[in-house]
């Protein structure tokens, strides 16, 4: 099946959107007092939530007559910033339920991702991000079983600010994920509102 994310595309365009913002502080000059470096444990670190909704897709093979490997999915998170370009988000996704013929397949986790990006104009940012997830994969039908497991997860997002505080934001991601007989890639695109304490 033709997956919704090429690797090779994700990767080359990951790769430049995390070197970007190295560029981006050796020639800024204006830089904020508030930019310098933050902890998780500090005050301050910790600043926005949001919740997306959108299209899963599992990229795996039919094995039998009839399948059905896209859903819905959805996620809600919150996330802090080290400074104006890095950062870190934990969330949790429900990546829907698949047909694979003979039974059903549904499945959600906890993801954890390090995230570097390039903020411009007014609550406005493109970025990348490269982590992990736990996931839980659950198959109803002949043969069913549980599965769980940590896989790798990475993707692109752009932030486009309504006001100072709340934002558009759409997010590209792939999770690796653990399912009965292997792991499979669940590729995302989510459309979500995120909110920015200031």
């Amino acid at each position: 099946m033709a997956s919704m994310i090429s690797k090779t595309a994700l990767a080359a365009t990951l790769s430049l959107a995390l070197a970007a913002p190295a560029a981006l502080a050796q020639t800024s000059t204006a830089r904020s007092p508030g930019d310098g470096m933050r902890m998780p444990w500090q005050s301050g670190f910790w600043g926005h939530v949001g919740a997306s909704y959108g299209r899963s897709e599992l990229d795996e093979k039919c094995d039998v007559g009839s399948c059905d490997f896209k859903d819905q999915a959805w996620r809600i998170y919150g996330g802090g910033r080290f400074n104006n370009i890095a950062g870190v988000e934990i969330g949790y996704i429900d990546y829907g339920k698949f047909d694979n013929g003979p039974g059903d397949t549904d499945g959600h986790g906890i993801d954890l991702a390090l995230i570097a990006g390039v903020p411009f104009l007014e609550n406005w940012a493109v970025f990348g991000k490269l982590g992990g997830v736990y996931s839980r994969t659950d198959v109803d039908g002949p043969g069913g079983g549980k599965e769980n497991g940590w896989g790798a997860r990475y993707g692109l997002g752009l932030q486009v600010g309504l006001t100072p505080n709340w934002a558009i934001r759409a997010d590209l991601d792939r999770y690796r994920v653990k399912f009965e007989g292997g792991r499979e890639d669940v590729d995302t695109l989510m459309i979500g509102a995120q909110y920015t304490f200031r």
